[in-house]
């Protein structure tokens, strides 16, 4: 397999590769084996009107890549890492999943750009076509929110605190009829 990588595209691969200790034919290797394994990747095809037509009669072509609807992990053998390792003595450190959601959290709290962005919202609506209240609240309305969802449910359990916030809606909207 022959593959040709120029400019900005090999530049950025070979950042990526050095951030995660590996050599720019490891990363590929990674990335491909995610990309092609997981659920939802795919690469649509079609027509190009802009693409510019060779002497021969090929016309330019669009690619679309759809990448993977969650991340993959791949759990390498010594061979492979061995193989792919670049001598850096560095890795990326992936994000925690510690406190993401906790609810004290102020902007800038969270550093990793996994977790800072805002495509975790965007994609939980995608991935199983729900409708979805986020409701974000302080620590303290939080807390007398899960204090008054225990004293009427018995506990503050998801299950519980689903119930209440349906029961609020169903009120609210009874009153607006």
């Amino acid at each position: 397999m022959d593959v040709d990588f120029k400019g900005d595209t090999l530049d950025n691969m070979k950042k990526l590769a050095e951030e995660a200790g590996l050599t720019p034919e490891g990363l590929i290797e990674v990335v491909m084996q995610q990309f092609v394994d997981n659920k939802g990747s795919r690469v649509y095809t079609g027509r190009w009107s802009g693409g510019k037509e060779t002497k021969d009669g090929v016309k330019g072509f669009r690619y679309v890549p759809q990448w993977p609807f969650r991340p993959g992990f791949k759990e390498a053998q010594g061979e492979e890492v061995k193989k792919w390792r670049s001598g850096e003595k560095k890795y990326r450190p992936h994000p925690t999943g510690e406190w993401p959601f906790y609810p004290r959290l102020k902007e800038g709290d969270i550093e990793h750009e996994y977790w800072s962005s805002k495509k975790m919202y965007h994609q939980s609506f995608i991935n199983d076509r729900k409708g979805r209240i986020v409701t974000l609240m302080d620590g303290d309305k939080y807390d007398a929110f899960l204090d008054t969802v225990k004293s009427r449910k018995g506990n503050f359990w998801t299950t519980a605190i689903e119930a209440a916030v349906i029961e609020a809606i169903d009120d609210w909207m009874a009153k607006e009829e």
